[in-house]
């Protein structure tokens, strides 16, 4: 009759703490019902300009969420109740609820993710319930979604990349639990990675985006520039010709490409693709400087004065005010003048050689006069640049202008 007795006692014992912990989520619903009656309230009190109402229905709001929270929490932590779904429906409403509205953050400032992690748990201890309550959990996801986006957004404004990175991430994951992909969270995650330096992360979130079969020019953009920091020069132009294959048109691929193979100082094997960029974009003149610049340039196998200045005078005749085309020609006249008197100072004292002198002085003197009206409009369009002014100044002194040098002093003082 004992044995019997204190088996019904110890029955009687666990039924009461399963109705406990049962009655802990029923007191969560509960309250968060509450809850969500006092904050319709402050809503109609705030459209009436009522504030003051509104702020104490707020105030009453929290009040019932923390108990809310309590509940929950304890629900959430006891061996009869954690493993049911149930559990977990509610504990993500009233976490959703935290987060979402600024009077309740400091209620759990993790709200959020907590709110994501418990829809996760949901899915995984049941898709039947899942399913069954699909159309009002993924109202719940896309609202957490719209949460991470909101703070994404606030922490790139603010200057902290790597939390927005981390918020789109989070976004992204959270569609994850109804098994959608928002791939596009992941793309802004990492143009940001790449804005902010953080190639690692960047490289990571393009390969989640390949894998899963996502395609568009960004990836691959973005997938270049990241290897390209890493100094991972095969990867880098193998993601281009990659992208290039796929999206042939997309501008911001071609640039990039361009970009790689001029650091890489193999532009010979890009030239006809800016020419193409320079044909096809006529009001634009970056690509008729980029070609200048690489024909310009006295140490690439391409070097050539006369294709560099086609282009140059293409270049200004699209932006006369670009004032990197000026100083870049007067560059190229003035290190063809000074190789030239270099040269010629290394020469001898006999007769052949002063007459080599002068023939070599007389030629780097013509690119003197070459570069001085290209000088003097780079002037003209930033007089308070130093290496201008210097450069200038020491074209007036060759050419034994030497008013217009004193001029040019005095302008400075």
């Amino acid at each position: 009759m004992k044995k019997v007795t204190l088996l019904l006692v110890m029955l009687a014992f666990m039924a009461n703490v399963s109705i406990a912990q049962n009655k802990e989520r029923v007191n969560a619903f509960n309250y968060n019902k509450n809850a969500q009656s006092y904050i319709e309230t402050a809503e109609q009190f705030n459209v009436q300009k009522r504030t003051d109402k509104a702020a104490k229905e707020m105030a009453n709001a929290k009040i019932m969420l923390q108990r809310a929270k309590t509940s929950i929490d304890l629900a959430a932590a006891h061996d009869e109740t954690k493993n049911d779904a149930k559990t977990w429906h509610y504990y993500g409403v009233i976490y959703l609820k935290i987060a979402t509205y600024p009077e309740f953050n400091d209620v759990d400032p993790e709200a959020l993710e907590k709110c994501a992690d418990a829809f996760k748990k949901l899915g995984e201890l049941d898709q039947t319930y899942f399913k069954q309550n699909e159309f009002e959990i993924m109202s719940y996801i896309n609202s957490i979604t719209t949460n991470y986006f909101n703070q994404g957004g606030a922490a790139y404004e603010a200057g902290d990349y790597v939390k927005a990175i981390n918020c789109y991430r989070k976004a992204y994951e959270t569609m994850a639990i109804a098994g959608q992909k928002d791939n596009e969270a992941l793309v802004v995650a990492a143009q940001i990675a790449v804005m902010a330096n953080e190639y690692d992360m960047a490289i990571e979130l393009c390969n989640i985006l390949l894998n899963d079969s996502y395609e568009s020019p960004q990836v691959y953009q973005y997938m270049a520039i990241a290897q390209g920091a890493k100094e991972n020069n095969d990867a880098m132009i193998q993601y281009l010709q990659t992208g290039r294959e796929k999206f042939p048109e997309d501008e911001n691929l071609i640039n990039e490409q361009i970009n790689a193979f001029l650091k890489l100082k193999r532009e010979a094997e890009i030239i006809d693709q800016i020419k193409n960029m320079a044909n096809k974009n006529t009001d634009n003149s970056v690509y008729c400087f980029i070609l200048g610049t690489i024909y310009g340039n006295s140490e690439s196998t391409l070097h050539n004065i006369d294709s560099a200045m086609v282009y140059y005078n293409r270049a200004i005749e699209i932006n006369p005010n670009d004032e990197n085309a000026y100083i870049n020609i007067g560059s190229m006249f003035i290190d063809k003048s000074a190789a030239l008197y270099n040269a010629a100072n290394e020469l001898g004292f006999d007769a052949e050689s002063q007459k080599k002198y002068d023939l070599m002085v007389a030629e780097a003197k013509s690119y003197d006069e070459q570069a001085l009206p290209y000088v003097e409009k780079a002037y003209e369009l930033v007089p308070n640049d130093d290496a201008i002014k210097q450069a200038l100044r020491t074209l007036y002194v060759r050419l034994k202008m030497m008013d217009k040098a004193k001029e040019l002093e005095g302008a400075a003082e």
